[in-house]
């Protein structure tokens, strides 16, 4: 018996080493594979630039893919420019006009949509071919008026960061634009319409827009390729910017003389007169009464200008000057366009000598009032803008 035992065994250890028990082989593997934990999958990457072009054929466009295009369009744009390539694989248009509809959305004040909106409409600025005029325009007029204008939602002012951090993206922006087209009229179009801002009747915003107004020449007198206005846009803009010499705020009329110092080196400048390091005028000032310092300035405004402005300039200046002193809004508006207009017909002294007689500044302002009313009624006019004056009622 014990040999028979000894034989069965032979021969299943037989079996098992000619792998007659796959069978059990293949469930015990089975067993073991069941136990294991499977592989993690691989996250499945989008091509940022497939993304872009997805969300402009509408697959992807939807609210809250917004802020991921914003991205995906800044990540193309980066991982081009590492490459050396000047061009955008999608409709660079196109995308702006997205980035136009997505800024339409904020009403109020720039939220972090709007910030990354105006982030990268710099990004594509940087690669040709160029933003059409017109979509540069309104761009830059909404972006406007969501940062200097614009006010947060219910009665707490925005945090002072977030006030920051909207006024450098904007200036970001504005200066990309800038440098993405240097020529006389998109600078003198910008400047315009900052310059909209600072007759407004907050002075917060007139604050932001002439510290931008500010900036952006700064940058621009830095480009070796900007070009200045030799049309009657640039007697215009001046009296625009100028007109905020006038402004109560000290702060303000401060930033307007550096701003107006640059205008004046840029122009010399551009004339050849002048290079590019030499220093801003030398305003004028009345220690013993700081109050008239603002009515000074503007008529040096005039005196500085007038020989380096054409005819067609001259004019411009004079109708937008004329323009301020008929307005119906705030009396400093119409103070420092009256001054702007008599310094340009070189007959300031008519307003300084009342000024010499008037030591208080409510009698000064009283004296101005009076004159201002006599030409708005078309009485006491200078011959010289007799053609500017509208048909009045007596």
């Amino acid at each position: 018996m014990y040999g028979g035992s000894r034989r069965m065994f032979q021969r299943l250890r037989a079996i098992f080493s000619r792998g007659r028990v796959a069978p059990l082989a293949l469930e015990s593997l089975g067993r073991q594979e069941a136990a294991a934990p499977a592989p993690a999958r691989q996250p499945h990457k989008r091509d940022p630039a497939d993304f872009v072009e997805g969300y402009l054929s509408g697959i992807h466009k939807v609210r809250k893919q917004r802020i991921n295009f914003l991205r995906a369009v800044s990540g193309v744009c980066k991982a081009r420019k590492a490459k050396g390539l000047t061009t955008l694989p999608f409709d660079k248009e196109a995308v702006g006009e997205e980035i136009k509809a997505i800024m339409e959305e904020d009403f109020f004040c720039a939220g972090p949509l709007s910030l990354q909106a105006m982030d990268t409409l710099g990004d594509i600025s940087r690669f040709q071919p160029p933003l059409s005029k017109g979509l540069c325009a309104a761009v830059a007029g909404w972006a406007l008026q969501l940062v200097v204008n614009g006010t947060p939602g219910g009665d707490s002012p925005p945090g002072q960061g977030a006030c920051e951090a909207a006024e450098e993206g904007l200036r970001k922006m504005l200066k990309e634009l800038l440098r993405e087209d240097p020529s006389a009229s998109h600078l003198v179009g910008l400047l315009e319409r900052v310059a909209y801002w600072m007759q407004s009747g907050r002075v917060a915003v007139r604050a932001r827009a002439v510290s931008l107004s500010s900036s952006l020449l700064c940058f621009a007198s830095g480009l070796p390729s900007i070009q200045m206005p030799d049309d009657a846009a640039l007697g215009h803009l001046l009296v625009q910017l100028a007109v905020s010499l006038a402004d109560p705020e000290a702060g303000i009329r401060a930033q307007a003389r550096e701003t107006l110092g640059q205008l004046y080196r840029m122009l010399l400048c551009h004339q050849g007169l002048r290079k590019k390091n030499t220093r801003d005028p030398r305003w004028r000032r009345d220690p013993g009464q700081p109050w008239k310092e603002g009515y000074l300035h503007l008529v040096q405004v005039g005196e500085m200008f007038r020989e380096h402005l054409t005819t067609e300039q001259t004019q411009a200046f004079l109708e937008a000057a004329w323009d301020h002193v008929l307005r119906l809004g705030q009396e400093w508006v119409r103070e420092g366009g009256l001054f702007l207009l008599y310094s340009l017909l070189g007959r300031s002294q008519e307003l300084l000598e009342e000024e010499e007689v008037s030591t208080q500044e409510d009698d000064v302002k009283q004296n101005l009032s009076a004159l201002l009313y006599q030409l708005w009624r078309g009485r006491e006019v200078p011959p010289e803008v007799q053609a500017l004056l509208p048909k009045t009622d007596e």
